[in-house]
């Protein structure tokens, strides 16, 4: 008898002991963590060179951007037009707080050692986005130019207006993708022949305009609707 009680009661204690533990366990809290990737945050911008389509394709063809589908139609470049243009971008981006610029001339010391390797059958968006991984950029700027033909004339009175082409993009290395793309693309005329240009007649004070104002002026309307922050994801 007393050893049937002695097991009743250590068969009581098992019990009460189980059910501590159980009750215990489900009061804890079990945190498990996810594996969530990490933003795809666009800090450091590699800025290419711009590239001369018309050298590419020749003058008066129409072309399509290896990169945005857009259609242009092709004509002269005046020399050093795809310098200044890669220069004035940097100079535009440069006093942003918001994005670290990596020069255009580390980009060519790159580009050149791939072209040179076993790398040169790269598509055109693959090279660029070879070149900005190499040189651990977040995202690459590329602009290419169409048409950059110098008015022929005075301000006052033109034989032959300027005409200007040209479009800028923004590809994310992380997965290759097109994140911001514009275009520009103006042959000036005379108020006559758009009436529907009477703001950027009177803006631009009635003149003939330079091949190199109206790039300046296209560039600088591009880039306001460019903002990196919204490009995280």
């Amino acid at each position: 008898m007393i050893i049937f009680k002695e097991n009743k009661i250590g068969l009581i204690n098992i019990f009460l002991l189980t059910c501590i533990l159980f009750f215990s366990g489900c009061g804890t809290n079990i945190v498990v963590k996810e594996n969530i990737p990490p933003p795809f945050g666009i800090k450091k911008i590699l800025i290419f060179p711009f590239k001369d389509m018309s050298a590419v394709y020749g003058g008066n063809v129409n072309t399509r951007c290896q990169l945005c589908g857009n259609i242009f139609m092709t004509g002269k470049v005046a020399e050093g037009a795809d310098r200044m243009l890669t220069e004035q971008l940097f100079v535009f981006l440069k006093d942003r707080k918001d994005i670290k610029l990596i020069p255009t001339s580390q980009a060519q010391g790159v580009l050149s050692d791939l072209l040179s390797g076993n790398k040169n059958s790269l598509s055109e968006r693959n090279l660029l986005i070879e070149t900005g991984r190499v040189l651990d950029a977040d995202a690459i700027m590329a602009g290419y130019i169409y048409r950059f033909r110098e008015r022929i004339g005075t301000k006052y009175s033109v034989d032959l207006p300027a005409s200007v082409a040209f479009d800028i993009h923004l590809i994310r290395i992380a997965d290759g993708r097109l994140l911001w793309s514009r275009h520009f693309d103006e042959t000036q005329r005379s108020l006559s022949e758009n009436l529907f240009q009477l703001g950027t007649f009177l803006k631009r004070k009635g003149r003939w305009i330079t091949a190199q104002e109206m790039a300046m002026s296209g560039m600088e309307t591009i880039l306001k609707s460019f903002k990196p922050e919204e490009y995280s994801e």
